[in-house]
């Protein structure tokens, strides 16, 4: 397993992607995107990173951020050996999601169009909740 970081990105806005990357490029941080909630956690299971950061929009088609979410909260085994961390990125504001009462974790809520300096932010708040030592 592979214990640096990793960050996903989870939009099905091709050019959203493409802007998170470009902002996150200097992070020196693999990168890997998908376009619905499905592929991401397809991509998770599969991945030999065992610190993941997920980048996560909430509405898209097929499985959007809100059902992910839940799937990560419901199903914790299939991810046994993973630390992942989730940062929303979403056009919705906070309010809208607060409303969903989920009971999930999620490191930061930012909304689009989020700035580079936000977005690193949360990223390294996301890397200090890792246990680089083990899981």
């Amino acid at each position: 397993m592979n214990k640096s970081p990793f960050i996903l990105i989870v939009d099905d806005n091709r050019m959203n992607r493409l802007v998170l990357s470009k902002q996150l490029s200097s992070l020196e941080i693999p990168i890997s995107e998908c376009e619905d909630g499905q592929q991401a956690i397809d991509a998770i299971k599969e991945s030999t990173f065992q610190h993941i950061i997920v980048l996560l929009d909430l509405n898209m088609p097929v499985m959007d951020g809100y059902k992910f979410l839940l799937y990560l909260r419901d199903n914790k085994v299939e991810f046994t050996g993973k630390q992942i961390e989730v940062i929303v990125v979403s056009a919705s504001e906070y309010a809208v999601f607060k409303e969903r009462k989920l009971d999930v974790e999620i490191v930061a809520y930012l909304q689009k169009v989020v700035s580079k300096v936000m977005l690193i932010d949360a990223i390294e708040l996301a890397i200090g909740k890792f246990d680089f030592d083990g899981i």
